[in-house]
């Protein structure tokens, strides 16, 4: 192991000083260092929990490190998402040190990061819709969902209820339609979308 690694080891020890913030996993001269580094970042003025895992191998900083990422706040696809950014840019910095550099990256960036996810998740979440069997015909047969549009992208605003579970309602009268858009804060997607499809 190059001295480079140990001595930045041992500055992010430093400044992740709190307790479980910095842990060693492993130490080994054929293998390299092994360290995870648990870290909160803003977003949407919320903070959300980080687990990265770093993995310095003997030829490090001339190779960079293998990073894993993980948080009970994120879908497996954002964690992905986020790993293949945090890999992209440590593959395009120069050979030195360059943890804190990613973490600091990391914090600066995390939020866009995470739209940008999103967004590929909402694509994907279509595309399913129309190449994979997810509806029922009339005669009873699985089909696929070719007719679904999207009437609205928007960025979720603060005073929306997130949805945590799909529900089928059986709704009565557009007053009744109107109030479960109100209880779920989205009365002015209602007004906007809704009249013009009856």
């Amino acid at each position: 192991m190059s001295k480079e690694a140990f001595d930045e080891m041992s500055v992010l020890s430093a400044i992740y000083c709190e307790k479980g913030e910095f842990e060693l996993l492993e130490e080994s001269p054929e293998r390299g260092i092994v360290y995870r580094i648990h870290t909160l970042t803003e977003r949407d003025n919320e903070k959300t929990p980080l687990g990265l895992i770093f993995h310095i191998s003997p030829n490090y900083p001339h190779t960079p490190p293998d990073i894993s990422i993980s948080s009970c706040h994120l879908s497996r696809k954002e964690c992905h998402d986020l790993r293949q950014q945090l890999l992209d840019t440590a593959r395009s910095l120069p050979p030195e040190p360059m943890i804190h550099g990613l973490m600091l990256w990391l914090q600066e960036n995390f939020s866009d990061l995470i739209k940008t996810s999103s967004c590929h998740s909402a694509e994907e979440y279509t595309h399913l819709q129309k190449t994979v069997k997810v509806d029922v015909d009339s005669s009873g047969k699985r089909c696929k969902e070719k007719m679904m549009s999207v009437l609205c992208e928007i960025p979720q605003l603060e005073e929306t209820r997130m949805l945590s579970t799909f529900e089928v309602k059986d709704v009565l009268s557009l007053d009744d339609l109107k109030s479960e858009f109100d209880l779920v804060g989205l009365t002015e997607l209602y007004d906007q979308f809704v009249p013009s499809l009856i």
